[in-house]
């Protein structure tokens, strides 16, 4: 794994979190309940704002940046939530 692109994106991902995802929840939403992290809490571990974790929950994409700072806090890759 590097830190820019870590691992592919569905990778060691649980069974219930592909589901989801394939049920229409936003894959940050997804994982981010997977990993039981607030928006404030993944906000903070993140430098990504609330703002921008609810748009992009609310289906706004998110900008290459972002997406990378996500991905490494939440230890998934960032073609994730790429679109």
């Amino acid at each position: 794994m590097n830190k820019e692109y870590g691992p592919d994106a569905d990778e060691h991902l649980p069974e219930e979190v592909l589901a989801a995802i394939e049920s229409g929840t936003p894959p940050l939403a997804a994982v981010r309940r997977w990993k039981q992290l607030s928006v404030e809490q993944l906000a903070g571990r993140s430098g990504v704002s609330v703002a921008t974790i609810e748009g992009a929950e609310a289906g706004r994409e998110l900008s290459p940046e972002a997406q990378v700072n996500l991905a490494w806090v939440l230890g998934v890759g960032a073609d994730l939530f790429h679109e």
